[in-house]
């Protein structure tokens, strides 16, 4: 591990930059993935830029085309859930980025919001969508980690645009589908040190053969973070998320946040949830909980930046910044 930067951990320590490349699959050449790339930077002059677009037209803490600081950084691989976005949770990316981690994120396409909004209540196509996701995400997300640490010529940016990595600290972080996709990652990428998962799903979702033999448990000397919403209708804590720990292995933990559901891990967690709330699928077990009596956006994006934040920060010598609150509601 790293020192910890010998900086005041009151306040966040970077700016934070982005930019928009394209990652080409290392399966298929003609498969490529539009990619968000945050970076920590140099704090710019003043008047501050303007920040980055956000897909949902929210505040996006990060501002394109800034220096980028000169120190080795580690990787994080972010993968966005089934119908969701590279940009879904820029609460923790932005996050990380400002901690000191390079955070890149993919759009595992064919499963966007976008194009599975396209399929309406096609069953059939949305059936052989999420057999091609199943095929195709793991190797996304690991071409889009590659694609910085070893630059095979897969991502369009010059090297200068972003800081120098370190190949020694590599991560990957999921929601949903995509924790599902960051723990199948770790077993194809061995240099990965740490993955956190999002509500992650499993077989229930996935299907009976979500993980390959030899996949599970993790392999030696990677720590895991699992963290699940006690009030998720959408991936059951009893029948995906224990069994799923379980398998892990022993440097896995499990922490289960109360008051929360499946898009408490998103930006934007008002509208998400409000929409989730008036459109409950036909496989719930149980009602979903009005938005009213969960937590709000501010205290559960606080909550997670501390948590997701603590979990790499440890796991690679990053600076915290006291932003977040502790865990006197959550669980272990």
């Amino acid at each position: 591990m790293c020192p910890r930067a010998a900086l005041p951990t009151a306040q966040a320590p970077f700016a934070v930059g982005v930019r928009q490349t394209v990652v080409v699959s290392s399966e298929d050449p003609t498969r490529q993935l539009p990619t968000t790339v945050w970076y920590p930077a140099v704090p710019p002059g003043q008047p501050r830029p303007a920040p980055a677009p956000h897909p949902l037209g929210l505040p996006h803490d990060a501002s394109p085309g800034l220096q980028p600081i000169g120190t080795p950084c580690p990787v994080v691989a972010f993968s966005h859930g089934n119908s969701g976005f590279a940009l879904q949770s820029t609460f923790l990316t932005t996050h990380l980025a400002r901690l000191g981690a390079i955070v890149i994120a993919p759009d595992h396409v064919g499963n966007t919001f976008a194009e599975m909004a396209a399929l309406g209540d096609d069953d059939a196509a949305r059936r052989e969508v999420h057999r091609a996701a199943r095929t195709r995400r793991p190797g996304d997300l690991v071409d889009a980690l590659r694609s910085l640490v070893d630059r095979p010529g897969a991502i369009a940016l010059d090297p200068r645009q972003l800081p120098p990595v370190d190949p020694e600290r590599l991560g990957l972080l999921g929601h949903s589908f995509g924790g599902w996709t960051a723990i199948k990652g770790a077993a194809r990428e061995r240099r990965v040190r740490a993955v956190c998962a999002l509500a992650p799903v499993a077989e229930p979702f996935v299907g009976r053969r979500a993980f390959d033999p030899g996949e599970l448990p993790l392999p030696p000397g990677v720590h895991a973070l699992l963290l699940a919403a006690a009030d998720d209708v959408l991936v059951d804590l009893e029948t995906s998320i224990l069994p799923l720990v379980d398998r892990l292995g022993p440097a896995a933990r499990l922490e289960i946040i109360d008051r929360a559901d499946h898009f408490h891990f998103c930006d934007g967690l008002a509208l998400l949830h409000r929409m989730h709330e008036n459109n409950p699928r036909a496989s719930q077990l149980r009602p979903t909980r009005p938005f009213a009596e969960l937590r709000g956006e501010a205290e559960m994006h606080a909550l997670l930046r501390d948590r997701v934040g603590g979990f790499f920060a440890e796991a690679f010598g990053l600076m915290t910044d006291g932003d977040g609150a502790r865990a006197e509601a959550v669980q272990a």
